[in-house]
């Protein structure tokens, strides 16, 4: 790919001025701006509708934007623009953007996504968003935001910024989490938490603030600042432009699934979103975005894949090795321990936090005419639960290593030989992921530094 040069302009405060005009600056006098600071973008959410010159929706389960089924975190809800899951209303006697996760069935989620994203971005000065949330067990409010050049780079390396994150079962502590990729091409992340004295998120509502210079990121709830972090050399991300989201998941790794005493539906309600560039600020040039410098993780041959794969076995046609997490993917590398052909595929795994890594086909196949999904592994005792996952474009599903008996094979291995017809609702006619190991726990559920050797994997009638 090659190398792209992004020189700084004033852009941002030009979009900034075609979505809030001169008129509504003059018209929102009562806004309250900081001191020494000047109001350059924002929404009160009180013209009774979504403005379209400000917000656009992501929508469905992430498969439309080169994720994994469930938005890279394994959530569960499907993002729609429908008015039930995003419109403007009152709040008594406020009017605020509500978006709203909505219970359809069993295992059945709907919400909304929205962003600024092509139509206005941020580049260091102060945002203030006052919100109230929504709680309970799995739900998953953020306000946070990502670079603008998230098409160009990969996530992280395009940056994250997260203003506010809250997990539904504590609603009174939010975090504020930083993600980029470090000078190691490793996920680099800074996080803290805020727990309110009262009263909750859910109850009443707060303001979250961003205060970004070109030195630091600064967050802030009702005034207090509770976590500063120093841009250092390898975080270059955090020198570019980035655009706002607003969303509720559903379910996912890190906030857990909902369960008997979550209600629906469950709503975040945003009163208003202001942001304020610093008075006589002239910001510096953007720096020259290095692709490779930027982008995670190692850079392995691309049939590495197939030292997992059974010899012989060409059904799976054209594999790639793609790795996702939150900081516990895996090293991938080979081992000549094997037993089948001369290597095996490893997968490192760092531990204390998700991630994984999957296997993906060049062109979806239909593989139902096999019954059972056979593999085997070289793990460390301390491993005894992991997720094993097979994705369609439009279907997923998971089994648990727990769940199932292993056979010792030879050269420390044990094998695997799992039906297909476990994995419940998977659309086998369409299958573009055969083989996916994620999540490595102790017995203690905890996340565990394992690693991981794997082969002979491969589909048959068993």
């Amino acid at each position: 790919m090659e190398r792209l040069t992004m020189i700084w302009l004033p852009a941002i405060f030009i979009i900034a001025a075609y979505s809030c005009s001169k008129n509504d600056l003059e018209s929102n006098g009562s806004i309250d701006t900081p001191d020494g600071y000047t109001l350059v973008w924002h929404d009160e959410f009180d013209d009774g509708q979504i403005d379209p010159q400000k917000w656009t929706y992501e929508t469905g389960d992430g498969t439309d934007y080169g994720l994994p089924r469930g938005w890279g975190n394994n959530e569960l809800q499907i993002y729609t623009s429908g008015e039930e899951n995003a419109r403007v209303g009152q709040d008594g006697d406020v009017s605020a953007l509500i978006i709203t996760a909505i219970k359809h069935g069993e295992n059945d989620y709907t919400s909304a996504k929205l962003t600024t994203n092509g139509l206005f971005s941020m580049r260091f000065g102060r945002m203030d968003v006052r919100a109230k949330l929504p709680e309970g067990q799995g739900i998953w409010p953020a306000i946070w935001m990502l670079g603008d050049n998230r098409s160009i780079v990969d996530w992280p390396g395009c940056g994250e910024i997260d203003i506010m994150e809250m997990l539904g079962h504590d609603p009174y502590k939010v975090y504020a989490s930083l993600h980029y990729v470090d000078g190691e091409n490793r996920k680099g992340e800074s996080q803290d938490v805020y727990d309110t004295p009262g009263p909750g998120f859910n109850e009443a509502y707060h303001v979250f603030t961003l205060v970004w210079t070109p030195e630091t990121l600064s967050f802030e709830v009702d005034g207090v600042r509770y976590h500063e972090v120093t841009i250092e050399d390898d975080m270059k991300e955090f020198l570019r432009g980035f655009y706002l989201i607003f969303n509720v998941a559903v379910g996912g790794y890190w906030p857990g699934y909902p369960d008997e005493t979550t209600s629906f539906p469950q709503s975040m309600y945003i009163d208003y979103v202001r942001v304020f560039t610093r008075e006589g600020f002239d910001p510096p040039p953007e720096p020259e975005l290095d692709i490779e410098e930027e982008t995670l993780g190692q850079t392995y041959e691309p049939d590495i894949a197939e030292n997992a794969i059974r010899e012989g076995f060409d059904d799976f046609g054209n594999l790639e090795v793609v790795v996702f997490g939150g900081g516990g993917e895996p090293y991938i590398d080979t081992s000549e321990n094997s037993i089948d052909g001369e290597l095996s595929l490893v997968f490192d795994f760092p531990g204390g936090n998700w991630g994984g890594a999957y296997f993906y086909m060049e062109q979806p196949r239909n593989l139902s005419n096999y019954s059972h999904l056979l593999f085997s592994l070289n793990k460390p005792d301390n491993l005894v639960d992991a997720e094993i996952k097979l994705e369609s474009p439009s279907t997923d599903a998971a089994i648990f290593l727990i769940d199932y008996e292993s056979t010792e094979v030879a050269n420390g291995f044990v094998e695997y030989a799992i039906p297909l017809s476990d994995f419940h609702g998977l659309d086998l006619i369409q299958l573009n992921i055969p083989f996916a190991l994620w999540n490595p726990k102790d017995g203690d559920g905890e996340y565990v530094s394992a690693t991981v050797l794997i082969d002979n994997v491969h589909f048959a009638n068993h």
